[in-house]
């Protein structure tokens, strides 16, 4: 009988000792579940986040790590500039924009064109830091320029163009589409401005710049009520020896244009003269460029 006992008091003593080591085991992972539960009620995630809100973190999140930090070289007009990018001087071509002509071959000096580059070489001027986000698989144009858009303290300054008229949104090819619609939304405001070149009627178009626009060669004469036939100074008639032009803008200003000059055949004459002594006399000045 003791031998039996002994075996039953042996066999209780094991199971207490089992049933005791699971429940210690279940109370462990009942802790470690209520950890984690209370660790995920800290900083829970924010819901209500407008969408919009959430997208757009998302693009500029995007934007910076695709933009590359540069150098600025140099300005070349207002839409191309050169800039030293991993130790190697790029020519960029910026992307979507176009601004108007200042030295090609056959267009010549376009009105505006001086404007957009001096604007564009006063902000990216040499030396400057700045952030180029390349176009779709580092691209490049005909000519070999790298595309893509320009970050000048973290605004970009492909837009910063199209907001001060100088620009019109242009060569909107795929893949590089990225901006098109915020670049369209921009333009219209400064169409509505009439800013820069859409203060000349019929000058910026969906193919270029129309430099024969009547218009335009008006306004870039600087005077915007020239009349159709220009007059002769009060001691000269209107002939191939006088042929200085004299015009006066709409603020008054009183300005003559030497052959040559960069303005020289886009301004519409008020009056004509044959010496630049005559047209000071006149109380004209020389134009600038």
């Amino acid at each position: 009988m003791i031998k039996v006992f002994n075996i039953l008091l042996t066999a209780i003593t094991l199971s207490a000792l089992l049933l005791s080591g699971c429940s210690g085991t279940e109370n462990k992972g009942s802790r470690s579940d209520s950890q984690q539960e209370q660790k995920q009620s800290v900083a829970p995630p924010d819901t209500n986040a407008p969408a919009s809100s959430k997208k757009t973190a998302e693009v500029q999140d995007q934007t910076k790590k695709d933009s590359l930090p540069a150098l600025v070289v140099r300005a070349v007009d207002g839409d191309t500039v050169k800039i030293k990018l991993n130790g190697r001087v790029e020519t960029v071509r910026m992307l979507c924009v176009d601004t108007p002509e200042t030295h090609h071959p056959r267009l010549g000096v376009q009105p505006f064109g001086l404007e957009a580059a001096q604007f564009t070489k006063k902000i990216l001027y040499s030396g400057r830091k700045i952030e180029l986000e390349p176009g779709i698989n580092m691209g490049r144009d005909k000519y070999g320029r790298l595309l893509g858009y320009i970050y000048a303290d973290g605004k970009m300054f492909n837009e910063t163009l199209l907001e001060k008229g100088l620009a019109r949104v242009a060569y909107i090819y795929p893949p590089n589409t990225k901006y098109t619609g915020q670049f369209y939304a921009i333009q219209r405001k400064a169409q509505q401005k009439r800013a820069g070149i859409w203060s000349l009627e019929n000058y910026a178009t969906d193919k270029g710049f129309d430099t024969n626009a009547s218009s335009a060669l008006d306004k870039k004469g600087t005077s915007g009520d020239a009349p159709q036939n220009p007059k002769p100074s009060e001691d000269h008639s209107l002939n191939r020896a006088c042929n200085i032009k004299g015009n006066i803008s709409s603020r008054g200003a009183k300005i003559y244009h030497m052959p040559g000059q960069h303005f020289y055949q886009a301004t519409k004459p008020e009056k004509m003269f044959c010496t630049e002594n005559e047209a000071v006399k006149a109380g004209f000045r020389k134009s600038k460029q």
